[in-house]
Formats: C-alpha cells, structure tokens, sequence
C-alpha cells in the first residue's frame, strides 16, 4: 500500500514584516509533534461581534495586514535582512537547560533566503543538541512562508475595548496547518490594535496539547509589536512560557526572543541592541548554515500557495502481506501432455497462502505524484486437491480386454495402488519466490476527503529460475481523514492481473534429465474490495493496514513506513 494520503491544508504567504510570532524558541528545545482531539472554543459575545467570512474582511476594515497574524506560523518572511537573539531555559524536574544563540537571515533580491545560526558554545548546554534541532525547526518554517490562509475566518471575534482600541481574537485554520506544528489548532489568538495599528499579540492554549515527549498543559506567548521607520512591523520583544510534563516529572519552559537589527536598503541599518550585535559580528562565534531548499517535490510552492500541505519527499517501509486464494481448474498440462481424461479440471480445487516481505524505497516528484520501488520475498504453500478420474481402468480394458483389464485393476489394488478407481489426490506444495517491482501513486484531497490511485508492476523469480510474467496491480481508494488525530480510512478495490492459466518450470526436480514444465488453468477473479486506515505517528511514522476480500481471495497487508 502506498502511502501519498494528500490532505488538504491551507498554506499562506507572508510579506515584508519582521514579527516573530512562532514560539520557535521552545521547537528548539522539542521535535515530534503527537495530536491530542481537538476542542471547541467557546466565548462569551457579550458585547462582541462574530465576523462571518462571508462578510467585508474585518482586519481590512481596521487596517491590520494579515500578514502579521499569518507570522503566526512563520518567522521567515520575504525581503528582511535581520538578526534575532533567541534565549531559553528547560527546566525538567532539577535539571536546567540553557543556551543562547543568534539568527541571521538574509534576502537577495531574488527571495531566496540564507539562514545562519551564530552561537558561543559555551552557552550551549552540552548535552543537547540545540543547532541541529534549530535547523530542523527553520527548515519547517521555510516550508510554511508562502501559506495563504493561516486562520479559521469563521472564528474571528471583535471586541470594542473604547474608540480607538479594539481586540481581535481568531483560532488558527485545522486546515491551514501541516502536521509538524499541527498543536497550533489549540490555540487562541489575541490581538490588540491601537488606531489602527497592531501593538500586541496573545497567544494561549485552549486545552492541554502533546508535543514530543512533554505534556503542555499551559501555553503563553506575548508579543510587543513596534512600527519602523520605514513601516514594517517589527517585534520589540517576544516572552514564551509553557508548563506541563515529561513523564512524571514537572518541566517548565521560558524563552525570551528579541531583534538585534534590521537592514534595510532605504533606511539602511536600525540596530536594537548594540550589545548583542558586538557579540554576533566576533569573528571567534561559531557559525552553521542552514540548508532550506529541497529538490523534491518539484513545484512544492506553487502547490503550498493553493492551501495545500506538501507531503515530506523520500520515504521507506516494509510491508507484510498474507493472501489466501481458492480457485478451480480448467485445464492440466504437464511437461507437455495433456492430463484432463486423467484429472477432472470441474472437480479439482486449489487452495493457495502466500506471504511476502517487501522493503520499499519512494519519492514525491510532484506533491500529487510518488514514485517507488520494491524488493522483497514471497513464500507460497499450495494444496492441490484433484479428482481422479479412474482413466487407468479404460487403457487396460483397451489393452488387455475386459478381464485382462480387471486382473491388471485388482493386482494394482493388492500392492495399495487403487489407479482404476475415481478418487481424490492431494499435491502439496511449497516454493519460495524472489519480488520486484514498480510502482506510481496520484492523489488528490479536499479538506477531509482525499482519492488515490496506486499502479504497481512486478516480477516473481523461483529460486534458481529466470524471472516470471509481470503482473499489474492497481488500487483506486476514496478516503476520509481525521484531522484531530491525523489518522484516515479508506475504501477501494484492488485489481490483480492474474492470468487465467500458471505456466512455469520447476526444473529438474524428478532427476530424469527434463525440466518439469506445468500449464494449468485456473478460474480466478481479478478484482477484490478493500477497506484500511492509516495513523500517522508523529512527523515521520505511519501505520498503515488492508484487508481485502473477493470472490476468490482474501488478504491482509500492515505497512509501517518512515518519511523524510
């Protein structure tokens, strides 16, 4: 099974602003998100108005660019040349951890963005890795700088504080938002505009959420806003504090991030902190570049500015799978000779498991598209239950005549071998094939409800064989997905490109010096339903399981896969 499950989230853009609204401080200190359900806000409208979005778009109506609510999700943004320090303590039952580091992000006249991490590694705890954590993090952000719609338009509440001061409250979009920083649907948004201009930003969470290890059971970001010279909107300072646990063990959080400078090519340098800036420009500081574009998938921008997540590119898994097939006959062939007067094909039934182990490599091309390869082994045991047909009997008759034929019978009879008789004759089987293949998925989803369809060619090889026939399978699958707790169930059918006949050489295994070469005819039927569900785990893991069931076989397939 394959696993492109394209979900559609909304993905925003950002403009010339310098508002650092993401906590990024405390994803320096966790990776992984796990999703919690998500809850329903619930506010008292006294004295407030709920703005549809269907009406004149409220932030327009009181002057706010909603680029700064977007930076919600993103503290990189086009055009800024800029340096931030970003200060933090974890503190994790009695164990404190520390560190100080500066981000240096410039902008060519082309957008493209060079990040750079500047620290003293003396500040630095030493027993984690915070620069690889912080290019992880970064790396995020790029992904998310070109999302349009970041929020929920349906939540948006305004409060009339007095004539010239309003609060403007809003949820983030569940829609809007990829699964690395999906948490942020818990949360709520306060912002506070003064004429007309956006002077603080309140962020809290509306029920305790998991993130990585730790249990978060109150969140809060405040963010000071100041309007440059120039016009931007800049933060003059941002405080996070978060409490909850990591285990058993109470942890707390509190970083403080602030601007050391601004460039700007009409205004030239707007330097905040002269202290931080000596320390930043020390040819002595350590120094790491971040890496934030990614070949693959190719036009992830474009498909992002649409609302829509990008899946991660690479990907491995392994897959086990169990099918059972029963089938009839309606034809024997072996080594050549033609064996339907001696076993009745209508009478005969064949009864097939086979397992297989499959490790698989994929990429997204495209955001839609996913191309991948596997190898793996299939083992198969085969009972073939056929009817005798007693033919045995007649070619003695026809030799030796009528008691010639009967005195043949019954000395056969009398050595245990009963051949003039119609009977059963159970051939068991077992072989053990080697597997390739390719394969293609093509996706599409809206909010909660995706398709896709998977093609997969491949090839059996018998131990010590040449390769087989290919075989075509394709699934065509319709899905719906749980956004709360990033899981989706799916139904479908599988189509397997099973001939009506099994030719093949098992070589000599009679010792007579001849291959033994078989060409039986089967009834099978191609097409089979399917029913499964997939369950993210975190950023990287999904779990996926399939069940199948036709006329003439059943089957049952987990996958557990790894992205990248």
């Amino acid at each position: 099974m394959n696993q492109t499950l394209f979900c559609s989230l909304n993905h925003f853009s950002t403009s010339r602003c310098i508002l650092k609204a993401i906590p990024i401080a405390i994803l320096l200190t966790l990776s992984n998100v796990s999703y919690a359900q998500e809850s329903i806000f619930v506010e008292d409208k006294n004295n407030k108005q709920l703005i549809n979005s269907a009406e004149q778009n409220v932030f327009q109506q009181y002057g706010v660019s909603e680029d700064i609510l977007k930076l919600g999700l993103s503290s990189l943004s086009l055009g800024d040349q800029q340096v931030e320090r970003v200060v933090r303590t974890l503190e994790v039952g009695d164990k404190v951890k520390s560190s100080d580091v500066f981000l240096v992000q410039s902008t060519d006249t082309r957008g493209n963005i060079d990040l750079r991490i500047k620290y003293d590694q003396s500040k630095l705890d030493d027993n984690e890795d915070v620069i690889k954590t912080i290019e992880q993090i970064t790396k995020t952000e790029y992904r998310l700088k070109n999302y349009m719609e970041s929020y929920d338009k349906s939540s948006v509440v305004v409060d009339e504080i007095s004539a010239n001061e309003i609060e403007i409250s809003f949820n983030y979009s569940k829609y809007g938002l990829p699964q690395d920083i999906a948490y942020f649907r818990f949360m709520r948004v306060k912002l506070t505009v003064v004429n007309g201009v956006a002077t603080k930003m309140v962020m809290t969470n509306s029920k305790p959420f998991d993130f990585d290890a730790f249990s978060v059971e109150h969140y809060r970001q405040e963010v000071d806003l100041m309007t440059l010279v120039n016009g931007h909107t800049a933060i003059a300072n941002k405080v996070i504090h978060a409490t909850g646990k990591k285990g058993n063990k109470e942890a707390s959080y509190h970083a403080t991030i602030k601007p050391v400078a601004f460039y700007d090519d009409e205004h030239g340098a707007l330097v905040f902190d002269e202290a931080s800036l000596k320390m930043v420009s020390d040819p002595r500081i350590r120094e790491e570049k971040v890496d934030l574009d990614r070949l693959f998938p190719l036009m992830s921008d474009l498909v992002r500015q649409q609302g829509i997540d990008v899946p991660l590119p690479f990907g491995f898994s392994v897959a086990y799978r169990n099918q059972d097939m029963d089938f009839g006959f309606d034809s024997f062939n072996i080594m050549g000779v033609d064996l339907d007067e001696w076993f009745d094909p209508s009478s005969s039934v064949g009864t097939v498991n086979a397992e297989s182990y499959s490790f698989r490599a994929d990429v997204n091309i495209l955001p839609f598209w996913n191309i991948y390869a596997l190898v793996g082994k299939v083992n198969v045991d085969a009972v073939v239950d056929a009817q005798y047909t007693g033919k045995l009997k007649d070619v003695f008759e026809d030799k030796l005549g009528v008691i010639g034929g009967s005195l043949a019978c019954s000395l056969l009879e009398s050595q245990g071998a009963d051949l003039c008789s119609p009977g059963r004759v159970e051939v068991p089987l077992h072989l053990e094939y080697d597997l390739a293949g390719l394969g293609t998925t093509l996706s599409v989803g809206y909010k909660e409800f995706f398709a896709s369809v998977t093609a997969t060619y491949s090839k059996t090889r018998l131990d010590g064989q040449d390769w087989g026939d290919g075989i075509v399978t394709i699934q065509p699958m319709l899905g719906y997905q749980f956004l709360e707790s990033r899981a989706q169930i799916f139904i479908g059918a599988e189509y397997q490109g099973l001939k009506p006949s099994m030719t093949g050489n098992l070589g000599d295994i009679l010792g007579t010096g001849e291959d033994f070469t078989f060409d039986v005819g089967v009834g099978l039927e191609q097409w089979a339903y399917l029913v499964g569900f997939n369950k993210q785990i975190g950023r990287h893991l999904n779990l996926t399981g399939l069940y199948n069931k036709g006329e003439t076989r059943s089957s049952f397939t987990l996958n557990l896969g790894y992205r990248f």
